[in-house]
């Protein structure tokens, strides 16, 4: 069965980066509540993020950690909101080729059919 980068892209990045995105805000300072208002997400499931019961099955790199921590930084400072900061990092992802290495070990079509990034890159 093949796989398409949305799915992977619907059921695996975005929990994930909303994970990052709650590990990054308590870090700076933001109660839970606060946190799981701004993603738009309950407070249960932010507290799942946080204790790694969700959306453990992507792990990214420190320089994207790094981007998260700056875009939680643009949150907090009312720059921008919870779904902007998540579509921007899921942009930064699909930039980097994350999608496409995520696709690529998940099964499905691989770089030879998908052309290497012209499906996952768009």
């Amino acid at each position: 069965m093949i796989t398409y980068p949305a799915e992977l892209e619907a059921n695996l990045v975005l929990p994930a980066i909303r994970k990052e995105i709650c590990i990054a805000a308590i870090a700076s300072g933001l109660k839970q509540k606060e946190i799981a208002k701004i993603l738009g997400i309950t407070e249960a499931a932010a507290s799942q993020y946080l204790r790694g019961k969700r959306a453990s099955e992507v792990k990214f790199d420190s320089k994207f950690k790094t981007k998260v921590k700056e875009i939680v930084k643009k949150v907090i400072l009312g720059e921008i909101g919870g779904f902007s900061a998540v579509q921007t990092l899921a942009f930064e992802f699909k930039l980097s080729g994350g999608l496409c290495r995520l696709h690529d070990t998940a099964g499905g079509i691989g770089p030879e059919t998908c052309g290497l990034g012209e499906v996952c890159l768009k």
